[in-house]
């Protein structure tokens, strides 16, 4: 799939997520497109900004990873199911980021 031709704003995220699989430096179009969105939200989850970009940087590598997987699901759009990877990502970070705050509390 040559991509490469086409304007980056008129390619689906999923032909890209596809063509990337082959061609791993597509994928940083990819991260041009969410890489803002992806830390706002983690900031809201997180509070934190350096554990923010952890998390997306972290959400990023299990997309490329799993890319594979996303081709086999039906009817889901590539935004939705990244965004499912990064609040789970971001609020598994939380809950440990929490039970640590809570034993060094009761120390």
């Amino acid at each position: 799939m040559d991509i490469l031709g086409k304007n980056q704003n008129d390619i689906k995220d999923e032909e890209i997520l596809a063509a990337s699989l082959n061609s791993p430096s597509l994928f940083k179009i990819l991260v041009d497109r969410y890489e803002e969105a992806f830390t706002r939200k983690a900031i809201g989850i997180l509070r934190s900004q350096e554990e923010a970009e952890d998390i997306v940087q972290e959400t990023f590598v299990k997309i490329y990873l799993h890319g594979k997987k996303f081709k086999k699901l039906e009817n889901i759009e590539f935004k939705s199911w990244a965004y499912k990877i990064l609040v789970n990502t971001a609020i598994s970070r939380y809950r440990k980021i929490s039970k640590k705050w809570q034993a060094e509390s009761a120390d």
